[in-house]
């Protein structure tokens, strides 16, 4: 039997005229919170809603998730923008577009960068969020549940991941060359956690509005994939796009750039490297 409760309290809930209660009742233990429920119901919408109320509750009794972000530049401020807006981590909602009250709320409590007083493209909310110039301090960080790394490259970001994986924190990353080049380690990094809860996110490097990597890892499970198809790189789409409309290549080239679809650096994309990691990373 479980030990007496230290508080106790219940509440009950009638949805308006579909024969709905639910009684629920709640105790705190010294390790967290135990809900017990009882539920009648005389429709699927009396469920439907019972199952609003219970996602919604589940949400409001988890405290929020941790975040350490590793990089703070464009992508990160984008990044922290949804996180600390739209998740709820911040007070501010600087997306304009609130999550569902059944999402959990997350908080990025650190930010590591190289240059801490160089000005960032995005507003730091300082009394949830410190600015750290080593990256220790994110990965010796207890409380911290989740590593997003955002810095780019190879070297620093394979150390940062692994360390991460094996100090029982989950990471978060679109980083297609580092995925691409070290993924057989990084999910033997997982697996050797000894840890259920840890995961390797790594949807965005492929198609990031497109769920095609969680699809094709549990839809298709049973399947054999003899081909994959489609365009994976919207910049040469684009330069490609305007070229058989007669373009010129360096115009098109340019005018990329200055729309942002081109990095300064143009090498990754119009070479093929970025296509490269994504194939591999899907053929994976």
């Amino acid at each position: 039997p479980p030990p007496p409760p230290l508080n106790n309290a219940s509440l009950s809930l009638s949805g308006g005229g579909c024969g709905l209660l639910i009684i629920l009742s709640w105790s705190h233990y010294a390790g967290g919170i135990v809900l017990l429920v009882h539920v009648t119901s005389s429709s699927c919408l009396c469920i439907q809603k019972y199952c609003e109320i219970m996602s919604n509750l589940a949400a409001a009794t988890l405290r929020p998730l941790r975040i350490g972000m590793v990089g703070g530049g464009t992508v990160g401020g984008g990044v922290y923008d949804i996180i600390m807006g739209r998740l709820g981590g911040s007070s501010v909602d600087t997306t304009g577009q609130m999550a569902s009250s059944s999402t959990r709320r997350c908080v990025i409590t650190k930010i590591c960068v190289r240059d801490l007083a160089k000005p960032r493209s995005f507003h730091v909310d300082e009394d949830k969020t410190t600015l750290v110039s080593d990256v220790s301090s994110i990965l010796d960080d207890d409380s911290i549940d989740i590593v997003v790394e955002v810095m780019g490259g190879t070297s620093l970001a394979r150390t940062v991941v692994l360390e991460a994986l094996k100090r029982g924190k989950s990471v978060v990353t679109a980083n297609k060359a580092l995925i691409a080049e070290y993924l057989d380690e990084i999910h033997s990094a997982v697996e050797q956690s000894g840890n259920k809860d840890v995961k390797f996110g790594y949807e965005a490097a492929v198609a990031g509005g497109i769920p095609v990597i969680s699809t094709l890892q549990h839809c298709y499970a049973g399947d054999i994939i003899n081909e994959i198809g489609g365009i994976i790189n919207g910049t040469t789409n684009y330069m490609l796009g305007k070229m058989a409309g007669g373009a010129n290549y360096d115009e098109v080239l340019k005018e990329a750039q200055d729309l942002g679809f081109a990095e300064t650096d143009p090498t990754a994309d119009v070479e093929g490297h970025d296509v490269r990691a994504k194939i591999a990373i899907l053929a994976k």
